[in-house]
């Protein structure tokens, strides 16, 4: 079986040929390998998007569609910003108006 390809790898084929976004498709003769990079928090998201739609299109589990850490942590970061909100809401005994 061949390694996994780096996401490192799609980063330089981007920084290379100045892409904002990559996606790598491959096969190694058993598996098919599915590596995306993207240079923006947007461009990453849209990149993994696109990964997955290749995934969905070659009938991959959906068990390995994935997001990008960065948009991870960031959806991670939203929540917990909200629920800061919201206790200091509470704490001052207010209710939230939606914005």
């Amino acid at each position: 079986m061949s390694k996994r390809i780096p996401i490192k790898a799609a980063k330089e084929l981007a920084d290379d040929f100045l892409l904002k976004q990559v996606i790598i498709v491959a096969w190694d003769g058993k598996l098919t390998h599915v590596v995306t990079y993207g240079k923006t928090l947007e461009d990453c998201d849209q990149a993994a998007q696109g990964g997955n739609f290749v995934k969905k299109a070659l009938r991959w589990p959906e068990s390995l569609m994935t997001e990008p850490s960065r948009v991870k942590s960031l959806k991670a970061r939203i929540k917990e910003l909200e629920n800061e909100k919201l206790f200091l809401a509470m704490a001052r005994n207010e209710t939230l108006r939606p914005t």
